[in-house]
């Protein structure tokens, strides 16, 4: 290992550490905050030195307005997670249109949800579609706004080259994700074919519109989940990388060994052993509110007295799929601005901040302010930000959505029989699979990194291992292909 192999990794402990000081501190509530890739702010959203909201709302509904489904014990998020794929605002209105309460009207429990829904309609007026999405301060984006900016300037030093009692210091910050602070050559974003927005709003559309269709006439059940549960995500899904980025949290994190990352980024970034960063950080808060009122009620949501016709519970918001996980509503948005790297760097360091979309860790940066010519008398080199930049989410939890199943519904459907052990054996693709994971993380029998899926993997193989641990099998009984008694015992709900 080079000196400073690890010195990515020592700057975003501390960056973290001082994320974690500033907005998710113990009195701040239940939040947790996702540190991801950054987004640059769109300069079109500024135009004459003012804020349009028009422009802000569209790029919100598109980029920020899903719930984000987060592994809180070992601090990632999940980009693959089971839900209807389409966006919180279409959820709420789905619910404020069609929910109805559980308890008999004339009940007190009734006329609760009754009047929280009276509310909630009235709020959504007569086109819920057009209903904006914001942030303040509203001039947020503006070259004079009124957020309040606050300084991150230090010189990091890798754990190799820090003195004893630095290096005793460092090991109380916060872990840092090394599949994300590094110095890559390229932002993940550009690893994927770039969705549209127009494109990616329209597909949210027609998913709302279907289900809201489909409730309307009882039969949302019909519906097949998507595995896709934020526009972002949908871009990047087959980037194998954003399964391992970095989600803080106010509470300590299980000392777990992170997941190696790919090998494509600069390891060796300087040839001193430290690197000076500065830049500014503020945390702006998104409103769902029109003409000054709120549209959004977070009471109906936390309510568990109402269903929706034709669904079953956390059939558009499901609960979490195991312990230490939570689906959470998007409410602020970290940025940072005038981002300065400086160190000593190596010129495989300099060929990285060359290309055409470089990055250090979640920082955008400007393609090629590396260039060995901008090196100052001292060898040193200092590289620039790409301006205003999104990178990470404040977000709180969510309950499973609806809360209850439609009790005119009947009872859910018989569990899947056995398919026969060879079956599993040729790899197969199915939604059978998809529900036997789902059971698996249900019994705490988990081996996956990514939420299940429909293709039979080596995870669903270690995670019916565990199944059969747990029921008491041992040796080649425990070889994570399914058995009779094991399979029966797991209670696979029949897929769709």
């Amino acid at each position: 290992m080079s000196p400073d192999e690890d010195l990515p990794v020592a700057l975003g402990r501390q960056v973290l550490a001082q994320l974690l000081r500033t907005y998710v501190t113990s009195g701040s509530g239940n939040f947790a905050l996702a540190v991801l890739p950054g987004q640059a702010v769109d300069d079109d959203m500024v135009q004459d030195g003012v804020v349009n909201p028009l422009l802000v709302s569209e790029w919100l509904r598109a980029d920020y307005d899903f719930p984000l489904l987060l592994r809180l014990s070992d601090c990632t998020p999940v980009p693959a997670a089971l839900g209807t794929g389409i966006s919180a605002s279409s959820i709420y209105t789905l619910i404020a249109q069609y929910g109805r309460p559980v308890a008999a009207p004339d009940t007190d429990a009734g006329m609760r949800v009754r009047d929280l829904f009276i509310l909630a309609k009235r709020d959504l007026g007569p086109n819920p579609g057009a209903l904006p999405l914001g942030i303040e301060p509203d001039d947020w984006a503006a070259p004079t706004g009124a957020v309040h900016w606050q300084t991150f300037d230090t010189t990091a030093t890798s754990a190799a080259t820090s003195p004893p009692a630095e290096k005793t210091a460092e090991t109380a910050l916060p872990k840092a994700n090394p599949a994300l602070w590094k110095l890559r050559s390229r932002h993940w974003s550009q690893a994927v074919q770039e969705t549209p927005r127009s494109a990616l709003l329209a597909l949210v559309a027609d998913r709302a519109t279907a289900l809201q269709d489909a409730v309307a006439t009882g039969e949302g059940t019909a519906l097949a989940p998507s595995e896709v549960v934020t526009a972002r995500e949908h871009a990047a899904l087959s980037d194998t990388a954003l399964t391992m980025l970095p989600t803080l949290r106010p509470t300590a994190v299980a000392a777990e060994p992170e997941p190696a990352p790919e090998p494509s980024a600069t390891t060796t970034p300087t040839s001193g052993g430290e690197l000076h960063v500065h830049f500014e950080h503020s945390l702006v808060r998104m409103v769902r509110r029109f003409a000054g009122t709120p549209w959004w009620h977070p009471e109906l949501i936390e309510d568990p007295g109402w269903y929706l016709p034709g669904m079953r519970r956390g059939q558009l918001v499901p609960a979490p799929p195991e312990d230490g996980t939570a689906h959470c509503l998007p409410q602020a948005l970290l940025l940072v601005r005038d981002v300065r790297i400086t160190g000593s760097w190596t010129a495989e360091a300099h060929a990285a901040l060359d290309s055409a979309a470089p990055a250090f860790g979640p920082f955008l940066l400007h393609p090629g302010t590396g260039s060995p010519a901008t090196a100052d008398g001292s060898g040193t080199t200092t590289v620039l930000g790409l301006g205003t930049q999104v990178i990470g989410i404040l977000g709180t939890p969510m309950p499973a959505l609806p809360p209850t199943d439609d009790p005119g519904k009947p009872p859910p459907p018989a569990y899947e029989p056995f398919p026969g052990a060879a079956w599993f054996r040729s790899a197969p693709r199915s939604p059978v699979i998809h529900m036997m994971g789902r059971r698996l993380v249900e019994e705490q029998c988990s081996a996956y990194r990514e939420a299940p899926g429909p293709q039979w993997t080596e995870a669903d193989r270690a995670s019916f291992a565990k199944w059969q641990h747990k029921l008491g099998y041992r040796g080649t009984d425990a070889d994570g292909i399914p058995g009779p008694a094991s399979w029966n015992a797991l209670r696979v709900p029949r897929a769709a």
